[in-house]
C-alpha cells in the first residue's frame, strides 16, 4: 500500500508539472505575440502621423498658396481719347498671405472679352529674341512703355518686375515671393484682334501651377477720359 501511494503521489506531481509548463509555453508564446502585435501597431501608428503630418502640411500650402490680383491698369492709346479703345493693359499681382514663391513662367492667364477666350503663357525666349522680362525696381514711373510689350502676342504675355524684396524676379524663373509684386503685361488688341471698349466686360484669372487663382472681372467705363486708366 505504501508503494502504491507514492507511486500516486508522484503520478500527481508529474501531471501536475507538465500542466505547469504546458501553460507556461501558451502564457510565453502569448507575451511574444502581444509584443509583436505592439512593435506592429506602434510602427504603423508612426506611419500614418507622419503621412498625416506630410498630408496636412502640403494641404494648408496648397491652399494658402496663390496670387491675388490688386489691380488691372489699361492704356488707351487713342490720339482721341474719348473714342475708348484700351489697347494694353497691366495686371498687378501679388501672393496671397502666407502663400510660398510662385513661378510665372508656369503660370497661365486666361482672358474672355468679346465673345471670345484666349489663354496666355509667359514670353519667355531663351534666345532673348523679344525681351519679355523688365525691372523697376525703382518705381514704375511709366508701365506702359512701349519696350515693355515688345514680347506681349496673341498668346504671350510679358512680366515687369514690380517689387522683389527676395531678388527672386529674373527672366528664366520669375518668381513672385511673400511681400513681392509683379505686373503681367498684356496686348489685348494683338490677343483679341480688338482693344477693349467703353462698357465693355472683361474677366479670366492668372492661374499659377499650383495654389489658387488670381480674379480678373472688370467693366470698362462709360466714358474714357484719360488715356491711363484704372479698370479693376
Amino acid at each position: 500500500m505504501g508503494v502504491r501511494k507514492l507511486q500516486r503521489a508522484f503520478s500527481l506531481k508529474a501531471n501536475r508539472a507538465e500542466t505547469g509548463i504546458g501553460t507556461l509555453i501558451i502564457f510565453i508564446a502569448m507575451v511574444l505575440v502581444a509584443a509583436v502585435a505592439a512593435t506592429v501597431l506602434i510602427h504603423t501608428a508612426g506611419n500614418l502621423q507622419q503621412k498625416a503630418t506630410s498630408t496636412g502640411s502640403s494641404t494648408t500650402q496648397q491652399v494658402a498658396t496663390g496670387l491675388t490680383v490688386s489691380s488691372v491698369w489699361g492704356l488707351d492709346n487713342n490720339t482721341t481719347v474719348e473714342a475708348g479703345n484700351v489697347s494694353l493693359i497691366a495686371i498687378y499681382v501679388t501672393p496671397n498671405a502666407g502663400s510660398s514663391g510662385i513661378n510665372l513662367n508656369q503660370t497661365t492667364v486666361q482672358l474672355t472679352y468679346n465673345g471670345k477666350t484666349a489663354s496666355l503663357t509667359y514670353a519667355y525666349s531663351p534666345k532673348g529674341t523679344n525681351v519679355s522680362f523688365h525691372s523697376v525696381l525703382s518705381g514704375t514711373n511709366n508701365v506702359f512703355q512701349k519696350s515693355f510689350f515688345d514680347a506681349a502676342n496673341k498668346s504671350n504675355f510679358a512680366i515687369l518686375d514690380i517689387k522683389d524684396p527676395q531678388n527672386s524676379m529674373t527672366k528664366n524663373y520669375p518668381v513672385v515671393t511673400s511681400g513681392g509684386e509683379a505686373a503681367i503685361l498684356i496686348n489685348v488688341s494683338a490677343v483679341f484682334g480688338v482693344g477693349i471698349l467703353q462698357n465693355s466686360q472683361v474677366s479670366g484669372s492668372v492661374n499659377p501651377q499650383v495654389g489658387n487663382p488670381g480674379v480678373i472681372q472688370f467693366t470698362a467705363p462709360y466714358a474714357f477720359t484719360q488715356k491711363v486708366m484704372e479698370l479693376q
